[in-house]
């Protein structure tokens, strides 16, 4: 099984180095300057680059949003991920050339690109897109804001963690899965499930042979409001959190009831349809559409939840990846593309072509209250993923702090789980040499 980020938005964090090398490679493409407007006008011509799901969610949007400013064209490309991710930092490197309008950036994206190109988006409070941080959930505005409050992106995909479960399993091996309230609680109900069914309670890629093989400790550490970096930056990956998840991985793997299930989509998608069976699945929200398309035939036999809490009357929710709509400093057009953005995302009609054109879960919460959104699911034996996901979003989510080393403390974490699932390594000393490796490398200090 495959704890994951956003299949859509994930992706490893661009490095200093790699930022260093791509410079080099950009040349004299068009940018927003040539398209002809005035940046106090909402008129001319603005560009956005995204990808295929997400790109036709903002496509559905603009018929209705050229009947505000008919003088406006919108050109929506689809650049591709992880493609996008190179061609940003390229225009960023290269000090704003090539860049268009608006950029869909993913969660993991954003710390990397205000600490690394510092000053090349906008911040949008200079359009009072504060005054949408109501609107949204905690966990992912701040996630895509600065320190100082500045706002460098408006949520456009926000993923509350699915905790999807197989029903007939649990039925099967008499366990009622509403009275699971901790993680300590399911790892005992995952031993009578594997006695019983022969199932494990979930499969985990533990070689690390894909790096969102570590999206189970994110959860489990976002439960208790932490994760690699604090909002300063340092190092927190090491501290009581993170050696509480990896105990919890430990203590599973060691009681025999957590398979071994190498990181693929193919391998996802078998697990979902029962081909490579598992009791549970925590994932992106997004995973409630990726199994009734993919898995029809498991009708009524998935279930979803909000997640166990670590500790007794713990969190219950974290934001399970994510992306932003942000808009470069060198748009020359960047009344029009904010004009757009807030349509898009900070307005009920907006949000609801967006949501039907692309089928992102918006965190805009007039469109979660919005009636219809949360109807009850036949897939899901009348339960509502909607639902769940609003409850959980209208919790006080943590904020997930990136920066722009977490490729770096991803690998270093990555490697020290497979230390401690396949040679029973020590989880707090394996993570002490994970922070230590992480501070050597980015010169960073571990937090207090």
């Amino acid at each position: 099984m495959r704890f994951t980020l956003n299949k859509r938005a994930r992706g490893m964090a661009v490095t200093a180095a790699a930022v260093a090398s791509v410079a080099a490679l950009v040349g004299c493409s068009a940018t927003a300057a040539d398209d002809g407007a005035t940046d106090g006008d909402v008129s001319g011509k603005i560009t956005i680059w995204t990808w295929n799901a997400p790109g036709d969610g903002l496509e559905a949007a603009v018929p209705a949003f050229q009947k505000l400013y008919p003088d406006v064209e919108v050109d929506v490309q689809d650049v591709g991920n992880p493609a996008i991710w190179e061609k940003i930092t390229t225009g960023m490197a290269a000090g704003g050339q090539g860049l268009p309008d608006v950029l869909n950036i993913g969660i993991d994206y954003m710390g990397n690109y205000v600490e690394q190109f510092p000053g090349e988006l906008v911040d949008l409070r200079e359009f009072g897109a504060d005054s949408l941080e109501p609107e949204f959930p905690s966990g992912a505005w701040k996630s895509g804001s600065g320190a100082d409050g500045a706002v460098y992106g408006i949520p456009y995909e926000v993923n509350a963690t699915g905790f999807f479960y197989r029903s007939d399993i649990f039925e099967e091996a008499g366990i009622d899965i509403d009275s699971i309230e901790t993680w300590d609680q399911l790892i005992d109900a995952g031993v009578i499930i594997k006695e019983k069914t022969g199932v494990p309670l979930y499969n985990q890629d533990k070689a690390a042979t894909e790096a969102d093989s570590a999206g189970l400790w994110q959860l489990q550490t976002a439960l208790q409001d932490s994760f690699y970096f604090d909002e300063s930056g340092d190092i927190t990956m090491n501290g009581d959190a993170g050696v509480t998840s990896l105990e919890l991985i430990k203590k599973a793997n060691d009681l025999g009831i957590v398979g071994d299930v190498q990181g693929s989509w193919d391998n996802l998608l078998a697990q979902l349809r029962g081909e490579k069976p598992t009791a549970i699945m925590p994932a992106g929200g997004w995973m409630a559409g990726v199994m009734e398309n993919e898995a029809p035939e498991m009708a009524g036999n998935w279930g979803v939840r909000l997640p166990p809490s670590v500790e007794p009357g713990g969190i219950t929710a974290a934001v399970n990846g994510g992306t932003y709509l942000s808009i470069p400093t060198a748009s020359k057009n960047q009344k029009t593309a904010w004009e757009f953005v807030n349509f898009a995302l900070g307005t009920l009609e907006g949000q609801k072509l967006v949501y039907e054109g692309g089928g992102m879960f918006p965190g805009y919460k007039p469109m979660l209250e919005s009636e219809g959104f949360a109807a009850p699911s036949e897939y899901f034996d009348g339960q509502s993923p909607n639902a769940i996901f609003i409850a959980e979003l209208e919790q006080d989510t943590p904020v997930l702090n990136y920066t722009s080393d977490y490729a770096r403390a991803l690998k270093a974490y990555t490697d020290a789980q497979t230390r401690v699932l396949l040679s029973g390594a020590d989880p707090q000393q394996a993570l002490d040499e994970a922070a230590d490796q992480v501070v050597q490398q980015t010169g960073r200090k571990l937090a207090d």
